[in-house]
């Protein structure tokens, strides 16, 4: 009974360090989203279409706009999303026209701000009749986001399964159990005819409201330090140790070396010092991406984050698959070695102790191999290549405020936070796999101990192919 409690405190250790909680975002949908907004109102002349943007932290950042300049930006926006959208009346296109538009920043994160804009489309037809109307939209195709559409009437009956009301109140509430299967609605059919009710209430062009942020108060402590205009020492002090905090609850969540460190720990006897240097990989490298993202995202406007975090999800998960199959390799290997055989007794001592001797001889597993350093390090470099949305945010709210030095020093206590749960995950992992195999036994325990290092290499195989999956289909989404 013992034993078993033993397996099973080791896989509750195992299950909680596996599947972790999800990292914080100061934008509900992502701090690199660009989220838009399709109301189509159909009336007796024409069609005309309630466009809304809603753009986080890191592109509003990027695009360097000042309040004075955003008129004209809103204006050649609302001109390229019409470019960018194609309408067809029973087949035939329609010419739509980019009106008018208004934008305004909203309150973001660290000092950032988030961007809200609002097109008035028009697309003039001749709608008396019954009629066929198709909506595409191909704005902002390559940023990943919420994108949703609405269809209702004017004077106008609409057909069809197109809803009448904006699920996420026109971007204002994002529904809490849709934020990790955003909808990604671009077009629409209506099938339409003459008559109905007038349509009255509807907002236009307004470019009021803002998303409902969905942060934990850990995070909007940390990232609204960076945004006080008076920063005192005591303000200084407690944002860094809110950092490091803050970075400590990162590490749980999922990624940054953890199912690696469970197969290699646990299956290869590994001690505090091997966690460290994982640990510490993990946070050089974390630390070391968040400041070159930071860099590109302040001097490349091209640059996409969410295809850089894309390119790097792949680059993590084919890595970390890698290492898993290597991991399994040397598992499977190692259980092919004999451990309990009949071998000659030819010792010279005389036979004439009291002890009884059976001419065999239990052999324990035979001795692992060291934990190579290579390995190690490799680990951490996958566990901490991709960097955290928060962290990146902070960083480039620092910018922003002139106050470069204080956010990379909130950045690398962020690391050192990291580095610290990770390093006593690791020695927790390392010790429960290793009081397992000392006062285990029976075969029960044994056959664990066994099949527990090709268990979770093949764990990390398919956690690695799993996140190689799905950043290349976000890839594949934005291309």
């Amino acid at each position: 009974m013992r034993y078993a409690r033993l397996a099973v405190v080791l896989g509750a250790v195992l299950a909680a360090v596996l599947l972790g909680a999800p990292a914080a975002s100061a934008h509900p949908l992502g701090n690199f989203t660009v989220n838009s907004y399709s109301g189509l109102v159909v009336r007796p002349d024409g069609v005309r279409v309630d466009y809304v943007l809603d753009v986080a932290e890191l592109p509003t950042f990027q695009l360097g706009l000042t309040p004075a300049a955003l008129p004209a930006w809103a204006h050649r926006t609302c001109t390229a999303v019409a470019r960018g959208v194609t309408l067809r009346v029973d087949g035939r296109p329609v010419a739509v026209d980019g009106g008018v538009g208004a934008a305004a920043f909203r309150p973001g994160t660290a000092g950032l701000h988030t961007l809200r804009l609002g097109c008035r489309l028009t697309a003039p037809a001749d709608l008396t009749g019954a009629r066929r109307i198709e909506y595409t939209s191909s704005a902002y195709a390559d940023r990943v986001g919420w994108r949703e559409v609405t269809a209702v009437g004017d004077r106008m009956t609409v057909g069809g399964d197109v809803p009448r009301d904006s699920v996420s109140r026109r971007l204002t509430a994002y529904p809490a159990d849709l934020l990790s299967s955003p909808l990604d609605v671009r077009g629409a059919v209506l099938d339409v005819r003459a008559g109905g009710p007038p349509l009255a209430g509807v907002t236009g062009t307004s470019a009021a409201g803002a998303p409902t942020r969905g942060v934990d108060a850990l995070t909007r402590w940390f990232t609204d330090f960076v945004g006080r205009p008076q920063l005192t020492a005591g303000v200084g002090l407690l944002a860094v140790v809110l950092s490091v905090a803050l970075g400590a609850a990162h590490a749980f969540a999922p990624g940054h070396g953890k199912t690696v460190m469970a197969a290699y720990l646990v299956g290869r006897r590994g001690s505090l010092r091997h966690a460290a240097v994982v640990a510490g990989t993990v946070t050089l490298t974390h630390t070391a991406g968040v400041l070159v993202l930071g860099v590109l995202l302040t001097t490349a406007v091209a640059v996409a984050p969410t295809q850089v975090y894309a390119w790097l999800g792949v680059t993590s998960g084919v890595l970390l698959a890698a290492v898993g199959a290597s991991l399994l390799r040397r598992a499977r290997s190692e259980q092919g070695d004999p451990h309990d055989h009949p071998h000659p007794h030819d010792h010279p001592h005389p036979h004439d102790h009291l002890h009884p001797h059976d001419h065999r001889h239990g052999h324990a597993r035979p001795a692992v191999p060291p934990i190579r350093r290579t390995g190690l390090l490799v680990m951490g470099f996958v566990g901490g290549l991709v960097p955290s949305p928060s962290a990146v945010v902070v960083l480039l709210g620092a910018v922003a405020l002139g106050r470069t030095w204080f956010g990379v020093v909130l950045v690398a206590a962020y690391g050192a936070g990291m580095a610290l749960t990770l390093a006593g995950l690791g020695y927790v992992l390392a010790r429960c796999g290793g009081l397992l195999e000392r006062r285990g036994s029976g075969a029960a325990v044994a056959r664990l101990g066994r099949a527990l290092p090709v268990l979770t290499a093949s764990l990390v195989v398919l956690v690695g192919l799993g996140i190689a999956v799905q950043a290349g289909a976000v890839l594949v989404a934005t291309r």
